[in-house]
């Protein structure tokens, strides 16, 4: 008995131990993080790729369609491609070996997937034995029914999931799991909250390491409403925010930018395209990857239907596209993506070594208050400092044009960490009232003199603003001055906290 456990033993410490993938980016505050650094991209979709040369659902692609896509996507400086994993034709393990090949062919080039696990619409990108869930709605879509959301996705779709999760977990190409494509509940819009929820949470069960999300188009498009929106997206198992905008359309994103706004995770655009009955390609791409970027501080900017070969392979999209066999602006919007991608790489990012001040909220025992005005008797300096997060309780200012400013003295001298300001987002009111540009002023008194400590750009109106000390700094004193105070003049401050920690003074680090 005794040589039989020691044997038993030896043969236990002998086997490989699951190894935890060693390239993954995480989430880290509103950015993704990897290797220390802030990771922005540009990507692609390429949809069908992992089913190219297997005569089914692509029958006019061969296997050397994935490589040449991915070389093309890779030389024009794409870090991620998303990819719809499942098609109907193919047993779960097929599937599944499909996407491994695919990914190991990433993983060569130093790609990343975004990995969509099934679609909303009856493409034939789906679990197989789906299919009798397509239904037709009013409006004449065929798309997934209520009833799979409610319960029948636990049929097909989760076992094919599990399976993809369990035996991809430890690949270095992932960058994300996605639930699907698009998806909504056109019956009961509610129903998707709890679906996201058990969806993610038996992936992160299986792959805490990878990144899970949603594919949505935005919340305003699932139809739950902003207060919905947020409740989902705060779920800790869903890491960040999907948009999806075609030729500039903004009718689906107010939600979607309120719920970023104040949640403060990473949004991407992983779906983009532009028709040319909507005008210039090349020119609106051009300013859609700035706004998406520098006004909306969305992470990545992903061209939908993107084909790198000569011909049409039936995997492009001829309306808003990237390709070179149907669009002549193929070199012209090329040379935009691999711009983007030079600039994000000769740029790069340093990330806070934390993201939350430490020590106490000082704020709290401030001794008084000066502004430069206030509306009325209810709205004044003090509720800032009153440990109350709401439009109820806020210091807002009378209407005139900025600058505003609010100062607060903190009772004496204080050795502060960190400190964050909380805008009217923060306390459920209108992000548009949340402050554009600041600055963070430090001094003696409240009638200064100020030190400016840091000017604040903030022009996708995020509800909170952590500004973080490396080591702490001496004041009394906090002024902020605002100088674009969003969607009028009106200044809204709904807290200031202050946190005090012990230590040497040295720079500020945003974020």
């Amino acid at each position: 008995m005794k040589f039989s456990i020691l044997i038993v033993l030896l043969i236990l410490y002998a086997m490989p131990l699951a190894s935890a993938p060693t390239e993954v980016v995480k989430p880290y505050g509103s950015e993704f993080a990897l290797e220390g650094k802030a990771f922005r991209f540009v990507g692609v979709n390429i949809r069908g790729i992992c089913h190219y040369g297997k005569g089914d659902i692509l029958p006019f692609t061969t296997a050397g369609h994935i490589d040449e896509n991915l070389d093309g996507a890779a030389e024009m400086g794409a870090k991620v491609i998303r990819l719809f994993a499942p098609v109907k034709f193919a047993e779960h393990q097929e599937n599944v070996n499909r996407l491994k090949n695919v990914l190991d062919k990433m993983e060569s080039r130093k790609l990343k997937a975004i990995i969509c696990l099934t679609d909303f619409y009856n493409s034939g990108f789906c679990p197989k034995g789906d299919e009798a869930y397509y239904l037709p709605q009013t409006g004449g879509w065929t798309v997934l029914d209520d009833t799979w959301f409610k319960s029948g996705y636990k049929i097909n779709y989760l076992p094919y999931v599990e399976l993809a999760v369990s035996q991809l977990k430890e690949h270095n190409a992932i960058f994300a799991w996605e639930m699907g494509n698009e998806m909504t509940d056109l019956k009961d819009p509610q129903a998707i909250i709890p679906f996201a929820a058990d969806v993610a949470a038996r992936i992160k069960a299986i792959d805490p390491h990878h990144m899970v999300t949603t594919g949505f188009i935005s919340v305003d498009h699932t139809q739950i409403g902003e207060t919905k929106g947020y409740q989902l997206y705060a779920d800790a198992n869903i890491d960040f925010i999907t948009a999806h905008c075609y030729n500039g359309e903004d009718i689906y994103h107010a939600n979607n930018r309120a719920v970023h706004s104040r949640l403060g995770k990473p949004l991407i655009l992983e779906e983009y395209g532009w028709s040319a009955a909507h005008g210039d390609r090349a020119s609106n791409t051009q300013a859609q990857v700035v706004k998406w970027f520098d006004q909306r501080a969305a992470r990545a900017f992903m061209a939908w239907g993107y084909q790198a070969q000569s011909y049409d392979i039936g995997d492009g999209d001829n309306d808003v596209g990237m390709d070179g066999y149907h669009h002549p602006d193929y070199t012209q919007l090329r040379a935009i993506y691999s711009g983007k991608a030079a600039e994000i790489a000769n740029n790069p990012i340093a990330l806070p070594a934390r993201l939350l001040p430490e020590g106490a909220n000082v704020a709290r025992l401030s001794t008084g208050w000066k502004a430069d005005s206030v509306y009325g008797a209810q709205w004044g300096g003090a509720n800032v400092y009153d440990g109350v997060i709401s439009g109820t309780s806020k210091w807002c200012s009378l209407g005139g044009a900025p600058p505003h400013w609010l100062a607060i003295d903190l009772g004496r001298e204080r050795f502060v960490n960190g400190i964050v300001f909380r805008f009217a987002g923060a306390g459920m009111e209108l992000v548009d009232y949340n402050f554009k540009s600041f600055q963070v002023q430090t001094g003696a008194t409240l009638d200064g003199p100020w030190t400016t400590d840091l000017a604040v750009s903030n022009p996708a109106q995020f509800s909170f603003w952590r500004c973080l000390y490396d080591a702490p700094k001496t004041f009394r004193c906090l002024r902020i001055y605002i100088t674009d105070s969003g969607i009028d003049n009106y200044c809204r401050l709904a807290e200031i906290e202050v946190y005090e920690k012990r230590a040497a003074a040295a720079y500020w680090v945003i974020y």
